[in-house]
């Protein structure tokens, strides 16, 4: 089989290039501009956080060294122990996730 050579498209400028989301696609913790693959409209993902284990760990291990007075939730407002889930705001199709 031929291999057909990638195309160089350009777009004009000011119109702001939105990317088609894939698995391929990295997504940030930040919303990102993307063309869904489902409802193949043109948006920004929704994002949703949840804390990872190893925040709840870090929560546990805190609390076990004295310092439960609300300091051993400090784990799960830092970026590093989040998860960043991101979703189509138009049809909720969900589309990946963000780990740092």
């Amino acid at each position: 089989m031929a291999s057909v050579p990638p195309q160089n498209i350009q777009c004009p400028l000011g119109v702001p290039s939105l990317a088609l989301a894939s698995p391929l696609l990295p997504f940030g913790p930040n919303r990102t501009k993307i063309i869904c693959p489902a409802c193949r409209l043109p948006t920004s993902t929704s994002t949703s956080v949840t804390p990872k284990a190893s925040a709840w760990l870090s929560c546990l291990l805190i609390c076990i060294f004295g310092c439960w007075c609300g300091c051993c939730l400090i784990p799960c407002c830092l970026q590093s122990f989040n998860i960043v889930h991101h979703r189509c705001p138009n049809c909720d199709t969900y589309l990946g996730q963000y780990r740092s």
